[in-house]
């Protein structure tokens, strides 16, 4: 359960800080739909980097009294990325 509510909240915060950085003007999309696409790839990107970095051996040995936790963090990020994906499909 703490893993889909931290990942709605870092969708309904990215999502939020996208409308208030348009709502300000200082950034205008050409379209919705790719600009949170790139977010979702970036999401993607620190998925990759979360389970890599968590992967290695020193960073490992830190860890271990977290065990489940590197798995946990690019899982978020993974639903982060599939959640803004689908929400992507719904703008022209």
């Amino acid at each position: 359960m703490v893993i889909i509510r931290r990942s709605f909240t870092l969708v309904v915060t990215t999502l939020t800080l996208m409308w208030i950085t348009v709502f300000l003007g200082w950034y205008e999309p050409f379209s919705w739909q790719y600009s949170i696409r790139v977010i979702g790839s970036l999401y993607f990107l620190l998925a990759i980097l979360t389970s890599g970095l968590m992967s290695l051996p020193t960073i490992r040995e830190k860890g271990k009294e977290n065990k489940g936790q590197r798995e946990e963090w690019s899982f978020i990020f993974l639903l982060v990325t599939v959640i803004l994906f689908g929400i992507s499909l719904a703008f022209p």
